[in-house]
């Protein structure tokens, strides 16, 4: 006696109307589905949906892309500035210099002839309009140069700007308007002599 021959193995009637299932969506039956809109039409606003989808994805896929390449440039930038503050305030030759500034606040900075830099910063500066920056400036015997904008953090402290020495005297700050001028344009607001060594 094989399997097929077994009392307890018998081939069950198909299933079809009258077995006690439900005829609808999920058996194959038209009974029970939405007919007012024809199949293609149906597939057409699927891929529709679905073409909407991607494109949404792939435009996230592309801004968090720029967004980290930003961020890890942005990282990078802050380690190689916060490397040369460390190599200016770590130099055996570093003087500091502090200032008032004649608007509110005060400059301070840090000077090192053997690493050939400076370091400047700020607090209790006044806000700005949007129309100015603040901008520092060396000046020797060539006259003016543009040392870098300041970087406004809370409380009127600035990010420290790391400048390179060329024989340089004397740092000034100058609001300026924004984004800088390659000259002075107004008078300064604050005014330091560099120590020379």
């Amino acid at each position: 006696m094989g399997i097929r021959d077994s009392p307890h193995h018998r081939t069950a009637p198909p299933e079809g109307p009258g077995t006690g299932l439900r005829e609808g969506p999920c058996t194959g039956s038209r009974e029970g589905r939405r007919t007012d809109a024809p199949d293609g039409w149906r597939r057409s606003k699927v891929l529709t949906v679905l073409t909407v989808l991607a494109a949404a994805c792939a435009a996230a896929a592309a801004a968090l892309g720029a967004v980290a390449v930003d961020a890890r440039r942005d990282l990078g930038d802050l380690t190689t500035r916060t490397g040369e503050v460390a190599a200016v305030l770590a130099a055996p030759d570093a003087r500091t210099v502090r200032l008032p500034v004649t608007t509110g606040g005060t400059g301070t900075v840090v000077v090192s002839r053997s690493a050939g830099r400076m370091v400047f910063t700020s607090s209790g500066l006044r806000d700005l309009p949007g129309s100015q920056d603040y901008e520092l400036w060396l000046t020797g015997p060539e006259g003016a140069r543009p040392a870098g904008l300041l970087d406004r953090a809370a409380g009127g402290v600035t990010v420290p700007v790391v400048a390179p020495l060329e024989g340089e005297r004397r740092v000034a700050l100058t609001v300026e308007p924004a984004g800088g001028s390659e000259k002075p344009t107004t008078s300064p607001i604050m005014v330091a002599r560099l120590p020379t060594a």
